[in-house]
Formats: C-alpha cells, structure tokens, sequence
C-alpha cells in the first residue's frame, strides 16, 4: 500500500446580494466547475445524463452520443 497525501479540500463561499449564504468543502474538481460559473438549472422532473446537451433558450436536453 502506497501512501498518498490526502488533497486538501477547498472551501467555498456562496454569495447572494453581497452577503455570504452557505459554505461548502470540497474537493478541486468539484471546486473547479463551481467557479467556472456554470448555468444551474432545476431538473427534478427530467431524466438527465451526464453529458447531455442544454439549450438554454429552449430549456430542453438532448442526450448525448457517444462513438462505438
């Protein structure tokens, strides 16, 4: 068994109308898309995978194709 250093977890803040909401630790990939400022949108109701397509105007995903 190798000993790996354990990554140190990066903290986040949220902020809405200048004022700190919520913290989160995590790890730096998670901390990456995060800061990316990427679109959040809401899909309780609708079967998504990972790598869909978004159109933001429509609203709509269109699963994704992969090569065989």
């Amino acid at each position: 068994m190798t000993d790996q250093p354990t990554p140190t977890p990066i903290k986040l803040a949220f902020v809405l109308d200048g004022r700190v909401q919520e913290l989160l630790n995590t790890d730096s990939r998670l901390a990456a898309i995060f800061l990316s400022e990427p679109i959040v949108v809401n899909i309780t109701d609708k079967p998504v995978k990972l790598q869909s397509s978004y159109n933001p105007e429509s609203g709509e995903f269109t699963d994704p194709v992969f090569d065989q």
